[in-house]
């Protein structure tokens, strides 16, 4: 646990709590949770029970869109909604085994789009549960992608962005009824840019893409020309030559990037190019299980530059900008930004890259008190002055002050909640927690 009494007092009443409720990620394998001092990533070995428990809730609707299900469980939790009289329809795609949908009730619909091996594909991995919860992320519903490779899943609770996805969903399914109709129904390039594309939730603002229509690509170059000081990068597949050139002019600029790539030796895989250009770049070839995830996380250790994840079903390839069903969600908050730095963290660890030492200092050089209604002060192990920066929790400064001495009575009258205090002097760049009440 990373918060004192007083903290934990905090989550029970705080907006970034009811926040954390809105948008929930959990990840199947080991993350690091030592990397960050503000939240902790959240893992499930069973993220099948994570599913079920939500098709659970299910009373009226359940639209899902996925690209492969060999999971009996998670059949049996849509049998089990259709038959208290939930309204399902299922999207999937004709190249994938799908080899659970046999115990699927027969009377559930379920449209396939017409593939090849590795085109005209319907890639998507989501759910919508009663048009109020919604399901995404890398992993499909079959046991290896459940169990054994790497995959995270994003679970948001907005009516408006179940809408969202609603209407991508209904475009392929052609119809807005529990029948599709294969004379309208729409996939790849035949749909259109008809969706919300900026949703705010719960404070945060999400970005929400499909493709091959809404350009996504364009969005995730977009958010890697923002970067300011980090760029980690986890992929399934990296072949996306403008996105690789954007990659490559934010290390020139100075951006410190990393990039995870499973399928490092395909066929005009970014991987050579970014090793070339100097970019820590780990291969994950070889490796036991698939490195499935599609992320990218910008600038999740400073507040004030718009903590950033870019996550979905969508690989950096051709494919998935052209021609695939995908879909992209781009999240503007800090905490989902340290979530996922936990996760690529722990891999690039075990793939024997070196963690640095924290920008957020975990030593106890500094400590944070309250000395009285709106004011505080820092105390150091040294008598050395030092500059002092507060964010509240959007990345705003409210305080920013030089030369501050150690034990320093400071005012801030700010408003309740929690805030980030950046500590830099000449030696040392440290970030602490502020709560105010």
């Amino acid at each position: 646990m990373k918060w004192n009494i007083l903290c934990i007092a905090f989550w029970l009443v705080s907006p970034l709590f009811l926040k954390a409720q809105d948008i929930k990620v959990y990840f199947n394998q080991s993350v690091n949770n030592t990397v960050s001092l503000y939240t902790d990533a959240q893992t499930s070995a069973h993220l099948d029970d994570t599913l079920c428990k939500y098709i659970d809730l299910a009373q009226t609707t359940l639209d899902i869109a996925v690209w492969d299900n060999g999971n009996d469980q998670v059949v049996n939790s849509i049998n089990d909604a259709y038959n208290r009289g939930v309204r399902v329809r299922y999207i999937t795609s004709s190249n994938a085994s799908n080899s659970a949908l046999s115990n699927m009730n027969a009377s559930i619909p379920v449209l396939e789009r017409n593939a090849g091996l590795t085109s005209n594909v319907m890639h998507n991995k989501f759910v919508i549960v009663d048009q109020t919860w919604l399901i995404t992320g890398s992993m499909n519903f079959n046991d290896g992608a459940i169990f054994n490779d790497y995959n995270n899943i994003v679970l948001i609770h907005d009516p408006s962005m179940c809408i969202n996805y609603t209407l991508e969903f209904e475009e392929m399914w052609g119809s807005t009824n529990a029948s599709y109709d294969t004379g309208t129904s729409k996939f790849g390039p035949d749909k259109s840019d008809n969706t919300f594309h900026s949703i705010t939730i719960g404070g945060v603002v999400t970005e929400s893409y499909f493709s091959p229509t809404d350009q996504t690509t364009a969005q995730i170059i977009e958010e890697i020309d923002a970067a300011d000081f980090t760029l980690d990068i986890a992929l399934f597949t990296f072949i996306n030559n403008d996105i690789g050139d954007a990659v490559i002019a934010a290390h020139n600029r100075g951006v410190e990037v990393r990039c995870i790539i499973e399928n490092s030796s395909y066929i005009g895989s970014e991987y050579d190019n970014l090793v070339n250009a100097g970019i820590a770049a780990l291969s994950h070839d070889g490796v036991a299980y698939d490195f499935h995830h599609k992320y990218a996380i910008i600038d999740a250790k400073h507040v004030d530059s718009n903590p950033t994840v870019i996550t979905g079903s969508h690989n950096w390839t051709n494919s998935a900008e052209e021609e695939y069903d995908e879909n992209t969600l781009i999240i503007h908050d800090p905490l989902i930004a340290w979530q996922y730095l936990e996760e690529f963290s722990q891999r690039w660890e075990d793939l024997g890259g070196v963690l640095e030492t924290p920008a957020f200092s975990k030593q106890q050089n500094w400590t944070i008190s309250l000395t009285g209604e709106n004011e505080f002060q820092i105390n150091s192990t040294t008598s050395d002055p030092f500059d002092l920066t507060l964010f509240s929790l959007d990345g705003k400064i409210v305080l920013d002050l030089a030369n501050v001495t150690p034990g320093q009575i400071i005012a801030a009258p700010f408003p309740q909640g929690l805030y980030i205090a950046e500590i830099k002097t000449e030696n040392d760049h440290s970030t602490l927690k502020l709560k105010l009440q």
